[in-house]
């Protein structure tokens, strides 16, 4: 199943969010993986789309000092969680703290895991590029720097947020 959508959410007091309904069959089935998402989200993968990232790394040269660093990054930062009968995920507290989590959040689906996003983050992040979309989509499905294709059109309203996301450091 494809994760797409975005989703409003709020973080609970014992760092717990719920997964919305239509993507828990994707993702409910067994463990799940939190780990540092790019561009200061976290990213919540189920376990089989793990595992083929992992196996995506493992392709790489272990002598390449990127390949080591980011490995050693990535997994050591991330951690296995499960969900309640709620469909409630509880985010590790190193975690939410490095993406600056509480509050409102955003669950923004992007093909095999959610991206849990600030929601003044996410909304800071689509005011920045909504004006760029036609740009990104020939650089993502005309051959050029990006990998992923997009939709044929922004499926986002348009923000009324206009604070900058700010940059971050690895979690501990």
């Amino acid at each position: 199943m494809l994760l797409t959508g975005q989703y409003r959410r709020t973080l609970d007091d014992k760092l717990r969010v719920t997964v919305p309904k239509p993507l828990r069959e994707a993702l409910l089935a067994g463990p799940l993986y939190v780990t540092p998402g790019l561009d200061g989200c976290l990213a919540l993968y189920a376990e089989a789309q793990f595992a083929q990232l992992a196996d995506r790394l493992a392709g790489g040269s272990p002598a390449a000092p990127a390949t080591r660093d980011y490995s050693r990054l990535f997994f050591s930062q991330a951690e296995c969680v499960t969900a309640d009968r709620q469909g409630r995920v509880r985010l590790p507290g190193s975690l939410a703290e490095w993406a600056q989590l509480t509050g409102d959040l955003v669950l923004v689906g992007v093909r095999d895991h959610l991206e849990i996003w600030n929601a003044a983050a996410w909304d800071a992040y689509v005011a920045q590029r909504d004006h760029q979309f036609n740009e990104l989509a020939e650089l993502a499905l005309g051959g050029g720097a990006a990998s992923a294709p997009n939709p044929p059109h922004a499926p986002w309203p348009a923000s009324q947020a206009e604070a900058p996301v700010t940059q971050r450091t690895t979690p501990r």
